[in-house]
């Protein structure tokens, strides 16, 4: 089972800077992931360019699709993370991620969510958690918080997928690296900015099961380099 993580910046081709969803359906299909998880992806709203860019996906792969609704661009366009899948999605919900009590950095603070996802492969139950973390630290805390709390609470094997706008070394990701492994851990690996990438801020990370053969692939298409892996259940 190949599974991806990409951050597709709202499908705008980052060469031609126009969204195209076919570009990015078709390089999806090309590489041939049977689970991605999706970063910035809009949904249909009452904004110029909101589409439901994952039904458009959904179809155009042949792939089951969700979206996550994180929040609504001035109020009216939805924006988040979503998933899309060769296999039947057992069950699928958005949890949103709290935001922080005290904003005092001088960043764009923004409400973020994780897709979590169960997902059968070879008879077993595997969980995908896919999310997007923010630009403060103070809201990367809670997203890790968040996530820790969910993996705690089960025993099955979890997939951990998404931009987490921080790099590996940050010590708020430490907890995550106590529960996961980095299926690039070790490499020097950068995904971002994809055309000149200079930092690692893109992840996929397992718990309960093999990941090999886990590359980035080198194709300027969003702003971000997509993550592939083979999953072994």
């Amino acid at each position: 089972m190949k599974v991806m993580t990409f951050n597709i910046q709202h499908c705008l081709d980052y060469k031609n800077k126009k969204i195209d969803c076919d570009l990015f359906a078709r390089k999806i299909t090309e590489y041939g992931a049977d689970f991605c998880g999706l970063n910035e992806v809009r949904g249909k709203g009452f904004l110029v360019g909101y589409t439901d860019q994952i039904k458009k996906l959904s179809g155009k792969t042949g792939m089951y699709g969700y979206f996550g609704q994180a929040i609504k661009v001035k109020g009216f366009g939805p924006y988040g993370n979503a998933i899309l899948s060769k296999k039947p999605i057992k069950s699928v919900q958005t949890i949103l991620i709290p935001d922080p009590g005290i904003k005092n950095e001088n960043v764009n603070y923004e409400t973020r969510c994780i897709i979590k996802t169960i997902v059968e492969e070879n008879g077993k139950d595997i969980v995908f958690l896919v999310t997007h973390m923010g630009l403060a630290k103070a809201e990367r805390i809670n997203a890790v918080k968040t996530i820790c709390e969910i993996a705690d609470d089960t025993d099955l094997p979890i997939i951990l997928m998404g931009d987490f706008n921080a790099c590996p070394d940050e010590e708020t990701l430490k907890p995550l690296f106590e529960r996961f492994s980095d299926t690039l851990k070790g490499k020097d690996v950068k995904t971002f900015p994809s055309d000149c990438p200079e930092i690692k801020i893109d992840y996929i990370l397992y718990r309960g099961l093999e990941c090999k053969n886990t590359k980035v692939i080198n194709e300027v298409v969003s702003d971000h380099l997509p993550i592939i892996t083979e999953v072994i259940v």
